[in-house]
């Protein structure tokens, strides 16, 4: 009888209901002047089952005010001046840094720098409810094509904020995510690989036009790193980070146990692979013997494509030479096909990233042979799910059984 008599008499303790229809309880209570800002605060907190519960919390607080032993934390010293931003930071700072590489630490932050902070901010991280969220969701389907990506970290956010006690609950819980998005923003994908025509084309057009003198049409190190790119499968960053003593030219192996990322401050780094993808890949004789040509002609330098500095090199620098040979491709064989009127040059290959290599590779291994398991490529490509393999796969046997639809048909 004696807790319900002093809750009765506790005043502070308030009975709320959350959107979810949930009866809970809160308080508020002063804790103090704050050192830090030599101002009068309180403190509230929420989301107790029960008033005891409640209760129970308000004289733990109570008595180490009285005691002079509270700890202040600018978290919970004045939550209703708190934004978004300052919960952001140390949600950053205490809870995620830690958890992830440089690279995705890089990323994360210009996703919050560009995206996110501008848009809420600067808002008092418990005056964000759903209402005010919704629109800011919509303007992000507009305008982005990660729109589930933005959502997802901003929620990671005021996930945090609910575990410190500063929101009632999370205001993304509430959220309707628009269906349809600006498909004029979304670049399609589908088509960023060549087929196995497409990659031979393309294969003897690199190796016709570039040589280890350097004399031909085309960059000899652009060429084979183009190629080794497509025959191997390989993430860009990990061939930009490759050194030769990866290379094992009697085994006919490449060890990739590392990729070139950008990290926060825009800086070049090597670390661990993707997902951690560590694997040792075998060696076709094309990629083995251009390799074996290739350390002939560059430099003596610890990695396999460095710079004019023998360091790394830009990460955007295999966007620019798979844009510019493809180019000069088209342009080559568009001349020789009004020349000889052979079909063979009436086209060449169409635009694709260095990415589009990579699912290139796994297209040419299962278009090569039908017993190559999607398992086999997905420990080869390095992919985290078998999943993104079975895309490609299932891509791929579409298209077989499209091709066998049209070799049932008989014309009479």
């Amino acid at each position: 009888m004696s807790n319900l008599f002093e809750y009765k008499k506790n005043y502070a303790i308030k009975e709320y209901t959350t959107k979810k229809g949930i009866t809970k309880y809160m308080f508020q209570i002063y804790i103090g002047i704050n050192p830090e800002t030599s101002k009068k605060s309180t403190t509230t907190r929420r989301g107790f089952k029960t008033p005891a519960l409640a209760n129970a919390e308000y004289r733990k607080i109570e008595a180490s005010v009285r005691n002079d032993s509270f700890v202040f934390s600018t978290a919970y010293s004045s939550p209703s001046q708190l934004t978004f931003n300052d919960v952001y930071l140390r949600w950053f700072t205490e809870s995620y840094r830690n958890t992830v590489q440089s690279s995705t630490i890089y990323k994360t932050k210009q996703m919050f720098d560009v995206h996110i902070l501008p848009a809420i901010g600067n808002m008092k991280i418990n005056a964000i409810t759903s209402d005010v969220l919704q629109p800011v969701v919509n303007s992000w389907a507009n305008k982005y094509t990660k729109l589930n990506i933005l959502s997802r970290y901003a929620k990671r956010v005021f996930d945090f904020a609910f575990t410190l006690k500063l929101i009632i609950e999370n205001p993304f819980d509430h959220i309707m995510f628009p269906k349809r998005q600006v498909t004029n923003l979304v670049k399609d994908q589908s088509n960023n690989f060549f087929s196995s025509l497409e990659l031979e084309k393309f294969t003897r057009y690199l190796l016709n036009n570039s040589n280890k003198d350097n004399t031909g049409s085309i960059d000899f190190t652009h060429a084979t790193f183009l190629l080794v790119l497509a025959y191997t499968g390989m993430r860009k960053g990990e061939l930009l980070a490759l050194e030769w003593n990866d290379i094992n030219f009697d085994d006919s192996t490449i060890d990739i146990k590392r990729t070139l990322a950008m990290v926060e401050g825009g800086k070049l780094a090597v670390q661990p692979p993707k997902w951690l993808s560590y694997r040792i890949i075998d060696l076709n004789n094309l990629i083995l013997n251009l390799l074996k040509t290739y350390h002939e002609y560059s430099s003596e330098s610890i990695l396999v494509f460095p710079n004019d500095k023998n360091t790394w090199r830009n990460l955007s620098k295999p966007n620019t030479w798979i844009k510019s040979v493809i180019n000069q491709g088209i342009s080559d064989f568009n001349a020789t096909y009004i020349q000889t009127n052979d079909d063979y040059y009436k086209i060449f290959v169409h635009q694709i990233t260095p990415h589009g290599l990579r699912h290139t590779h796994a297209t040419w291994l299962f278009e090569k042979d039908s017993t190559i398991t999607p398992k086999s490529v997905q420990e080869r490509l390095g992919h985290k799910n078998i999943s993104v393999t079975l895309d490609i796969y299932t891509h791929v046997t579409s298209n077989q059984k499209e091709k066998l639809k049209s070799a049932l048909d008989i014309d009479f």
